[in-house]
């Protein structure tokens, strides 16, 4: 699903996949507890955080809401 909704918002945002079992520290700094997540970062600094499987229509809104 993710890769339908990035294909859908590539002229607004970059999507970006991470597996945390290979990258632990990066899953560590931004205190990933579950999977999966998303996270809005703008100029560096976590915006705003998506927890657990939503609907494809939440995913899409919550990647077009960024700046």
């Amino acid at each position: 699903m993710a890769d339908s909704v990035a294909d859908k918002v590539r002229d607004a945002v970059e999507m970006v996949h991470v597996d945390t079992d290979q990258n632990p520290d990066l899953a560590q700094r931004y205190q990933v507890m579950g999977i999966p997540v998303m996270i809005r970062l703008e100029g560096g600094r976590e915006v705003a955080r998506l927890v657990g499987y939503r609907p494809e229509s939440d995913v899409e809104a919550f990647a077009r809401a960024a700046r």
